[in-house]
């Protein structure tokens, strides 16, 4: 692929997250959005998928919603390890396997 890591993959699908940085403080903000609306949309609905067919997948979302997460929010972080999951498979050249996936 034409990216390095995954990160650069959220980076273009607009999915990480602003770093807001004062002094010593350095917090993560809100997702910035700034990347490709089409690509974000549509892995938005697939972690959806994701998520509904995979129990491992739906304990994660199920997991983040119980930390106070709004469902949006909870879908994001589904679609990163979506990002995550396809990009470690593609680069190993690997089969999926939802016993390794955590």
């Amino acid at each position: 692929t034409g990216f390095r890591n995954p990160d650069q993959i959220l980076a273009f699908a607009g999915l990480d997250c602003s770093r807001i940085q004062s002094g010593e403080s350095d917090k993560n903000g809100r997702m910035v959005k700034h990347g490709s609306s089409a690509l974000r949309c549509v892995l938005m609905r697939c972690a959806d998928s994701f998520a509904l067919h995979n129990p491992v997948v739906y304990e994660y979302k199920m997991k983040k919603m119980n930390e106070g997460k709004f469902f949006r929010v909870a879908l994001s972080h589904v679609a990163k390890k979506l990002v995550r999951t396809i990009y470690t498979l593609e680069k190993n050249d690997l089969d999926f396997d939802q016993s390794k996936l955590r």
